[in-house]
């Protein structure tokens, strides 16, 4: 053993003694108009230096020739980059940095590299450059590449501190004197010391997200979280965080009834399916952190479960100069019929002003269709049904946005948006329907615009003061028309038409104000306010003749007023807690034929607990309870009657309580690595849309309506892990046991239970550096069993996979996606309950293979949206 120690020690000394020689004697090199960083290759490999530089400042077009004989590494380099513009810095014993010679004559740069104690390059790691001591006044900033190189050009003369950060790593500083004569570079070098009050990287080796805690917040850094993963956009990077699944177009955390998506701590006010074409708009690379947040204090203007996408600030570039940006994606999608998308963005950044003008188009068609087969028992008689619809649409949407920043001297900033939502659809539906032996044939048709103006105003003052104002215009007119037809009978065929209106204006201001006390105590309160008017009108006929049961004019006003106050402690480095306590009093009026009559008027209390304890840097506890309340979409709570086919028809219900949410859960996290959380779930007057088979007429009936509870009780658990040096990949195991109650559902009323498996799976594979080639292959599988009300919902799943090609220089990526290659993401859904009898097997068009192109010019980084919410606008 001892022979063999000794043998290992000569082995080390002779390679470093070879590496040695190699760095400080001659080279011989020989080339003929070849590729200069081809031989740039070949003088690190006989020299043993590194040799450092920018693709913008060394090009792939750039060439040499050279004869060199047992010359010192310095003399080549001289002799290689003479009357191309180019010098050389070495740095040290084992760097070259090539720089353009006019940056040394004319300019001062700094030069350096960030390590971190293993020696190691830290990539993406901060550098900023300050006047003086002074960290208020940046002059310029960079962010080092993936050797852990970065360079300020043109700075000018004077006293600096210079401070590189990176989150996991104490924070290091030095200062510097660029003396007005100075002609060479300044070289600044650092090594990074790890924090050990940060979370580490989730797993071994960088290949996983970098996760701190900060009171209730998780905290991911998304340049680590995706860097060898295939995700453009952040919508994809959302999806990338442990816990969050895609369920038919909609994202979910597990374990909470659902959650809010905010960008820069500001709550969007759009629709949901905009704010995702909006999410998917953002590139990754302006994405910094995403926050999750299972219980957010009301300080953000949300209760319960939210996402925080945190977009990086550009104060970290060098704003001396005014610049544009831009970027162009084209999509195609091939499901059962050809979708396109292209959308452009162009970005002013000026010193204070900003400004962020964009512009999407989306043309397509889409196709559903749906089996049904029912026993429906009418006067003691079994009538058996089996009904085939197929629909199709096509449609286009504009979305237009115009938004303006602006930064007062006091660093107060004033933020003021535009944006235009334009949609134009038409639907064709047909269905056959066969009622114990007679047929009745379907024909429907929808047509008809809606647009969406929003404008909304923000200030943020310096001293923790936030007031902000919205206004959205929504207008929505749809015609529809039904015609069923007995077939082979000379009987006229029944027409209904619906000629339906909805005009809403809706006003919101908030106020919130924080205040940082002795001792590490917080405080923050504030208020919001909704005010909202909603003219909904629709006008039937039935065979040429006004159908009074489905015609209607109603004018419905609500007001809801949010006053909070609550506090935050940091009790030591292991221990923080967040509480705060929020009134909301909400009253809504419906005014129809003159006759007024309120919905509801009532006040309700939602507590917000926050607890974060941390023994060692081993385990993480999160403890959390919130509370939340939900409300009905306008259309539903009108007295509405639509028929959608020669058996089915949706009733509204005027009736409809908003439902209230209370949340509690415990994260804990283990190793940095593992996730587990317990959670529990309590929905007092949840609503759904049920059916139930009318006793009276051979009719399925569909309606919102509230039950008596709705709760569930569950337990997650995250395994990250690595396959090779090449994959990486994630397990998300979730089972929960859910409990539905409905005292008063007709007169079959329910008490019922279910236990239901989620199994997710996700795997990166890159598969080659040049070209940039990386794979994503994901997937989920739900168990069969879930229940909805009366509802069985059988077993569903999705698997996809991505190929992605990166080039030009990162600016241009080609995408190729496969999604829900099987078909598996709809569930059947069955109903056998109290002699109620039906299964509906969907065929939703989601298999889709899509073709994304992305160009980025001018550095483009896209600006957050702060969006327009219109969740409950819309009828048919």
């Amino acid at each position: 053993m001892h022979s063999l120690k000794i043998t290992l020690l000569l082995i080390t000394l002779l390679f470093l003694t070879i590496g040695l020689h190699a760095q400080t004697g001659t080279i011989s090199i020989s080339a003929t108009n070849a590729s200069v960083k081809d031989v740039f290759v070949e003088l690190q490999q006989k020299s043993g230096y590194r040799i450092l530089y920018n693709d913008e400042i060394v090009s792939d077009e750039l060439r040499a020739t050279i004869q060199a004989e047992n010359k010192p590494v310095k003399e080549v380099l001289e002799v290689l980059l003479q009357n191309n513009g180019l010098t050389f810095v070495m740095s040290s014993d084992e760097l070259i940095i090539i720089t353009k010679s006019k940056y040394i004559q004319d300019e001062q740069e700094i030069f350096g590299t960030v390590i971190d104690e293993n020696d190691k390059p830290v990539p993406y790691a901060n550098v900023v450059l300050f006047l003086g001591k002074d960290t208020v006044q940046f002059r310029y900033g960079a962010v080092t590449d993936y050797e852990g190189y970065y360079k300020l050009s043109g700075v000018k003369p004077g006293d600096y501190h210079l401070r590189i950060s990176f989150m996991g790593y104490k924070t290091a500083y030095t200062n510097l004197f660029i003396p007005a004569d100075s002609r060479e570079p300044f070289i600044c070098n650092f090594k990074l010391e790890k924090d050990i009050t940060l979370l580490q990287e989730l797993v071994v080796e960088a290949d996983h997200p970098v996760m701190k805690v900060d009171r209730e917040k998780i905290i991911y850094h998304v340049p680590s979280l995706l860097k060898n993963k295939s995700v453009t956009n952040a919508y994809e990077a959302i999806r990338e965080i442990p816990g969050i699944m895609e369920q038919q177009g909609i994202l979910t955390l597990i374990g909470t009834n659902g959650m809010t998506i905010l960008l820069n701590g500001q709550k969007s006010s759009m629709p949901y399916e905009q704010l995702m074409e909006t999410l998917r708009g953002i590139p990754v690379s302006r994405v910094e952190n995403i926050e999750v947040m299972y219980s957010a204090p009301p300080q953000y203007n949300v209760r319960g479960a939210a996402i925080n996408v945190v977009l990086k600030q550009t104060s970290e570039e060098n704003k001396e100069d005014e610049t544009w940006q831009g970027e162009v994606t084209a999509e195609y999608t091939q499901r059962h019929y050809a979708i396109g998308n292209g959308r452009t963005n162009l970005l002013y950044l000026g010193k204070r002003t900003s400004v962020d003008a964009s512009y999407s188009y989306k043309n397509g068609k889409s196709f559903n269709s749906e089996e049904l087969t029912a026993a429906h028992i009418l006067d003691g008689v079994t009538h058996h049904i089996s009904q085939y619809s197929r629909r199709s649409g096509k449609g286009t949407n504009h979305n237009t946005r115009l938004a303006l920043q602006h930064t007062l001297s006091n660093k107060d900033k004033f933020d003021m948006a535009y944006t235009g939502i334009f949609h134009d659809t038409k639907s064709d539906h047909i269905a056959s329907t066969d009622i114990s032996g007679k047929t009745i044939d379907t024909k429907t048709g929808l047509d008809g615009p809606s647009s969406t103006h929003n404008i909304k105003v923000d200030y943020t003052a310096h001293f923790g003061l936030n007031v902000g104002a919205d206004y959205t215009s929504f207008n929505d007119q749809s015609d529809y028309y039904l015609q069923n037809s007995v077939r082979n009978s000379l009987a006229l065929a029944e027409r209904l038409t619906y000629r339906s209106r909805q005009q809403i204006d809706r006003i919101m201001f908030y106020a919130n104000r924080s205040h940082s006390l002795k001792n590490r105590w917080s405080i923050d309160y504030g208020f919001n306010y909704s005010g909202v008017q909603a003219k909904n009108r629709s006008d039937a006929l039935k065979d040429g003749v006004e159908y009074n049961e489905a015609t209607f004019n109603t004018k419905q006003q609500e007001h809801i007023w949010n006053f909070f106050a609550g506090f935050s402690k940091t009790f030591t480095e292991k221990l923080s807690a967040q509480a705060s306590i929020a009134a909301e009093y909400y009253n809504a009026k419906e005014i129809s034929k003159g006759i007024e009559k309120e919905l509801w008027n009532d006040v309700a209390w939602f507590p917000t607990v926050n607890l974060s304890y941390r023994p060692t840097k081993e385990h993480i506890f999160q403890f959390g309870i919130s509370s939340d309340k939900n409300y009905p979409s306008y259309w539903s709570l009108n007295p509405n009657i639509f028929y959608f086919s020669a058996y089915g028809v949706t009733y509204g219900n005027p009736h409809l309580l908003p439902m209230r949410n209370y949340n509690m859960g415990l994260t804990y996290i283990f190793r940095q690595k593992y996730v587990i959380r317990p959670f529990f779930n309590y929905i007092p007057d949840y609503f759904v849309q049920l059916p139930y088979q009318s006793p009276h007429e051979l009719r399925q009936e569909f309606m919102e309506q509230n039950y008596t509870y709705r709760k569930n009780i569950g337990l997650m658990g995250v395994i990250p892990f690595e396959i090779g040096k090449r994959i990486s990949s994630r397990v998300i195991a979730n089972a929960m046991y859910w409990h539905e109650k409905d005292d008063d559902f007709f007169d079959i009323p329910f008490d019922r239970r279910a236990l239901v498996g989620i199994l997710q799976m996700n795997h990166d594979i890159t598969l080659a550096f040049k070209p940039n080639l990386k794979m994503n292959i994901s997937g989920y599988i739900s168990t069969p069993g879930a229940i909805q009300g009366i509802y069985d919902l059988g077993a569903s799943g999705n698997l996809s996979g991505a190929l992605t090609w990166t080039f030009q220089k990162e600016r241009a990526r080609l995408i190729l996606r496969a999604d829900d290659i099987f078909s598996t993401r709809t569930p059947a859904a069955s109903v056998d309950y109290k002699g109620q009898k039906s299964t509906l097997k969907a065929f939703r068009d989601t298999r889709a293979v899509i073709l994304s192109f992305i160009y980025r010019f001018g550095g483009y980084k896209e600006k957050e949206h702060k969006e327009v919410d219109t969740s409950r606008f819309g009828g048919l």
